[in-house]
């Protein structure tokens, strides 16, 4: 919205240089001086038409701007394709061969007409939530708040946490099945946090934690904008890096316990697979870890 203001005697007829129109927007930017700036530079480019003028169209100078913007959206456009076309196809796999290889996410029982999961089916909602949260929804995440540099939006904020809580799932599923058919009076601690798995895990949880609170601070209070985003920036590149480390040693782990015996004769479809996840996984934390250190280009 622009005010239109006068200059000089609003009751005589304009007669000089003093009284003219000055238009001005919100943050105070005269546009009258932009114009007259943009007129010299017309000028001095000494390209003028027979009306003397030239048409914004065929300026160079702005025919050179309008096409890199043009040529950057492109780029990004292409960048995000393929972020996205990588990220669903770590999702993918992993449902897919927990559903080929690993007996599904539910047992469905035919003689008593119910659905129940099994122990190793919440191992499979495990990577499975896992992979969705930890990896591609916070992922997506950080592409939203990099395409707004200065604020945490809303539909950022709903993003962030419902990828949040899909991990939070992810970390439940698989202390149920710790929990299944763990004998009875044995102490809280058995079978849980063994691995270098399962410390990055509790790791990249608690990063996950702190910065969706930077992010939710943030959110209900602008001032503290200047402490809460780069802050959250740290974090999310800190918490993908672990995400990932916990997910590739997830995955070589599951491998040694399920497939070791196939790897050692042969390569099975689905030892394949499952390498093949990890090599997908880590093509995305490239892509990740660009998108967070890459600078802001206006």
């Amino acid at each position: 919205m622009y005010a239109l203001q006068t200059v000089g005697s609003t009751t005589s007829s304009v007669k000089d240089d003093t009284e003219v129109m000055d238009f001005e927007d919100v943050g105070g930017n005269s546009i009258v001086g932009q114009i007259i700036s943009n007129s010299n530079a017309v000028k001095r480019s000494g390209n003028l038409t027979s009306n003397g003028y030239q048409s914004s169209q065929t300026h160079p100078a702005i025919h050179n701007y309008e096409r890199n913007n043009v040529d950057k959206n492109h780029t990004g456009l292409c960048f995000w394709a393929i972020f996205q076309a990588v990220g669903l196809t770590c999702v993918g796999t992993i449902i897919c061969r927990s559903v080929v290889y690993q007996n599904g996410f539910f047992e469905i029982s035919s003689s008593r007409n119910s659905t129940s999961i099994t122990k190793n089916q919440f191992c499979n909602w495990h990577y499975s939530l896992s992979t969705i949260g930890f990896i591609y929804l916070y992922a997506n995440s950080i592409f939203m708040i990099k395409s707004h540099k200065s604020k945490v939006s809303l539909p950022y904020l709903m993003l962030h946490t419902f990828a949040y809580l899909v991990s939070a799932l992810g970390l439940c599923a698989m202390f149920v099945h710790k929990e299944t058919g763990k004998p009875e009076g044995s102490p809280f601690y058995e079978y849980h946090l063994y691995s270098v798995h399962s410390w990055t895990g509790v790791l990249a949880a608690t990063l996950f934690t702190v910065q969706w609170l930077s992010a939710a601070a943030t959110f209900i209070m602008p001032c503290l904008r200047s402490i809460g985003l780069p802050l959250g920036k740290m974090f999310s590149l800190y918490t993908t890096i672990l995400s990932t480390i916990c997910l590739i040693s997830g995955v070589n782990q599951h491998a040694l316990k399920t497939l070791a015996k196939d790897n050692r004769t042969y390569y099975s479809i689905d030892s394949l697979i499952l390498n093949g996840f990890g090599m997908l996984v880590i093509v995305f934390l490239f892509l990740i870890t660009y998108i967070v250190i890459k600078p802001n280009r206006n």
